[in-house]
């Protein structure tokens, strides 16, 4: 099995697991209707909901304060929609008849479906980038936003809960039934996608808020189902409320315990609706790659500079290759790490100006593998070596330090390779100047098939297309080509205008999570 393999399956296991085993329980009661046993509690009803309800209530504060210091529309809405669903399920259990007198009523049925479809609303709009952009007004005034939403909300609870028999609440309306029916579908439908793009993101960073909230998303699909199909006091009746439970108590817990290491409520949610592959995967990189590329930014800025905007091209041009999350994840730290290896190199050497003897260049060719041992005793680093030992391998093999070929060349490294040649062609050497767009990507296609793997290449240049540059058509040098990319130790005096060689391919059509 591939290194990492094991944690990935499990992962999915995970969430495959949180959908399905409550859908299972629903059919098996609908199946053996003997198994679905009358459990009338009416109080505990009441406890119940009063509990779930606390849950949402808390991650909207949480979001609520979050809102403030991020002044992102995701959040201001995941805020809205835990509110909307907290409000309405302690309605839910305060309308339970017989709880604190209250009599008959069909609004402890209609607050569900209320707060479970306002909740789908929120989450689905947070999830949508053209949504949040049109949305954007409620990032920049979030309190307004919230107490606008809130209050009319909260008050309408109050009331009906005092008065559970008021706005028609003696009898269903007409196609009120069919209303509810839609409302399940729409739920089932919205959230099923909503929740694996969650999935996704947690897969990219790891972040426990987005497992949570994958897994809130799935359960309360599972919720839905039974709530519309369940008979009422009955276990499959029952199950909704558990489901509930169960996915809104798991966002809690991931939240508040983000919240308890962090201590500030903004970096808890900042990066739970980006769609930037990059960004969700650096704001989760693990304690030793940060102290690592500490000490990489201590010991050379340049390098340090060079390996952050090589990791953003190499995800970018992962992302088009359709790579999955762990693997993106994998080649962003390892892209990130692929120069660390030069913390074991002589700084007389490493910052040497022009170009290296026979004997310096053996010593530099010897970082892939320092960059091994460096980060070899970290576990959370083991999946990104092959990426940080074969990054100077050649497509026609002869490259270093294990002269492999071709597909020979795990896929990772063969990214990083083309995103590091782009820097190193774009940035400033002490000899010479940063080359613009397009004179670099003459070398680079020059350089496909012997240095450069063809299908990488491909789809560099149509991320640079987007981007507006395209090669000029004259033809390369191999040469200049493999001194940029083997004297990649000199740190000129200044990127100038092309600093951000790498952002300004990236920062066209971004890749979407």
């Amino acid at each position: 099995m591939l290194p990492g393999a094991r944690d990935v399956i499990r992962r999915n296991l995970w969430y495959l697991t949180a959908l399905v085993t409550p859908l299972a329980l629903w059919l098996a009661l609908a199946a053996v209707p003997a198994l679905d046993i009358e459990f009338l509690a009416t109080t505990f009803h009441l406890v119940l909901m009063t509990m779930v309800s606390l849950c949402a209530l808390g991650v909207a504060i949480v979001a609520a304060r979050a809102s403030t210091q991020v002044r992102q529309p995701g959040v201001v809405l995941l805020a809205t929609g835990c509110i909307a669903v907290g409000l309405f399920l302690l309605g839910h259990g305060l309308t339970t008849p017989g709880v604190l007198g209250q009599p008959f009523n069909q609004w402890v049925s209609r607050f569900p479906y209320v707060g479970i479809g306002l909740f789908t609303m929120c989450l689905a709009l947070a999830a949508s980038p053209s949504a949040r952009v049109r949305l954007r007004f409620a990032g920049e005034r979030p309190l307004a936003w919230l107490l606008t939403s809130a209050v009319p909300l909260a008050a309408f609870v109050v009331f009906v809960s005092w008065r559970p028999t008021a706005f028609s609440g003696t009898q269903p309306l007409p196609g009120e039934e069919g209303v509810r029916l839609a409302i399940a579908i729409g739920v089932c439908l919205v959230l099923l996608p909503v929740s694996w793009v969650h999935w996704r993101r947690f897969r990219l960073g790891l972040d426990i808020v987005q497992a949570s909230l994958a897994i809130a998303a799935a359960m309360t699909v599972a919720a839905t189902l039974s709530m519309h199909f369940g008979e009422l006091w009955r276990l499959s009746w029952w199950d909704y409320h558990g489901c509930l439970l169960a996915g809104f108590a798991g966002v809690a817990y991931g939240v508040f315990k983000r919240w308890g290491a962090t201590k500030w409520a903004a970096e808890v949610l900042e990066d739970a609706f980006e769609d930037d592959p990059l960004t969700v995967i650096a704001h989760n990189y693990p304690t030793p790659l940060r102290r690592l590329v500490g000490a990489m930014e201590d010991k050379d800025p340049y390098t340090y500079g060079h390996s952050a905007r090589t990791a953003e091209l190499a995800v970018a041009i992962g992302a088009r290759m359709g790579l999955g999350g762990d693997a993106l994840r994998t080649l962003a730290q390892g892209a990130y790490l692929h120069d660390i290896g030069k913390l074991g190199i002589p700084g007389e050497i490493l910052n040497k100006p022009g170009p290296l003897t026979e004997q310096e260049r053996s010593v530099i060719e010897t970082h892939p593998s320092l960059g091994v041992i460096i980060t070899s005793s970290h576990r959370e680093l083991l999946e990104c070596i092959p990426v940080i030992l074969h990054h100077h391998e050649r497509f026609d093999g002869a490259g270093y330090p294990d002269h492999l070929a071709a597909g020979n060349i795990p896929l990772l490294a063969r990214i990083a390779a083309v995103a590091d040649v782009w820097d190193a062609l774009t940035s400033d050497r002490s000899y010479r100047p940063g080359w613009e767009p397009e004179k670099a990507l003459d070398h680079i296609v020059e350089g496909a098939g012997q240095h450069l793997d063809p299908r990488v290449v491909a789809v560099l240049l149509d991320i640079a297309a987007e981007a507006g540059h395209h090669p000029f058509g004259a033809g390369g040098d191999l040469a200049a080509l493999s001194a940029a990319t083997s004297d990649c130790h000199e740190a000129g005096p200044g990127h100038g205008d092309l600093t951000d060689g790498v952002h300004r391919l990236v920062v066209g059509p971004r890749s979407r999570v």
